[in-house]
């Protein structure tokens, strides 16, 4: 119980106004209230701070969920990255809570009850619109992983190597909640643009190669930039957005008949 939570406090240190900004913030198996520099890195603290202690105090829906999912998400989510079904739901959840947490925060006590309760009233039908999703995304990397395996041709490898990488970016253990539901209704277009490229990749390797290489040499800069960051801070909305440009980027070099969701070009990602 942390009451109201105020959006700015000036402190006097040394004879010099010093202004710290407090938020909740998502410590993994509790929230915690941290104050932060910045007002941006306040906001994006804060929602994950929110989401997790939603996440904690409302009534799991994991076993309920187990019971009514479908056959074919059954035998899907059996293999999946987590180790466990149970771990898969749990991740589910999480994402279901982002979804239902609006943009305008609860910053008091009556503000975040509030929200509570429509967060538990919404969760369980929330949290199956996330294991529909979820079952097409580990459905199609599942037949990504088969063709990458089944793919022995030396001319293609740096390709396959780099499709074996994108993957392991976008599907990974605790991978629903971390990309978050507004990117993850994106995963599977993102996997079926990796899907295209490899049934386009045969006949298809220099101008694969010359797209890969831009494509690269973005991913690079943007680990640097990612790099360069100070530890602790997390990675600033704008910059965190970059990434989901290259994916696009990626989309319109090697599935243009997919669309992508936005305007998007070298350049622009620059």
């Amino acid at each position: 119980s942390v009451g109201s939570i105020e959006r700015r406090i000036d402190t006097l240190v040394a004879g010099h106004t010093v202004t710290g900004y407090p938020a909740l913030v998502d410590e993994g198996s509790t929230a915690g209230l941290r104050v932060f520099q910045s007002a941006a890195e306040q906001e994006a603290a804060m929602r994950g701070g929110v989401i997790r202690l939603l996440a904690l105090r409302v009534p799991s829906p994991a076993k309920y969920v187990l019971e009514h999912l479908s056959n074919a998400e059954k035998l899907t989510f059996s293999q999946n990255p987590h180790g466990s079904v149970a771990a898969l739901i749990q991740d589910c959840t999480l994402a279901a809570v982002d979804k239902l947490t609006p943009e305008a925060l609860p910053w008091t006590r009556t503000e975040f009850d509030a929200l509570y309760e429509q967060v538990r009233a919404e969760l369980i039908d929330t949290v199956f619109t996330v294991t529909a999703i979820v079952e097409k995304v580990l459905s199609s990397t599942r037949r990504i992983q088969k063709q990458l395996k089944g793919t022995t041709s030396l001319a293609l490898i740096s390709a396959l190597n780099d499709i074996r990488a994108q993957l392991d970016q976008l599907v990974y253990p605790g991978f629903v909640a971390r990309t978050g539901y507004a990117q993850l209704a994106q995963l599977p277009r993102y996997l079926a643009g990796i899907e295209r490229r490899l049934e386009k990749l045969p006949t298809n390797v220099q101008r694969d190669s010359l797209s890969m290489a831009v494509v690269q040499g973005l991913e690079d800069e943007y680990d640097d930039a990612v790099a360069a960051l100070v530890p602790g801070r997390g990675t600033p909305p704008a910059l965190a957005e970059v990434r989901w440009m290259i994916e696009e980027l990626r989309i319109s070099f090697f599935a243009q008949e997919l669309g992508t969701a936005r305007s998007v070009s070298e350049k622009r990602i620059r």
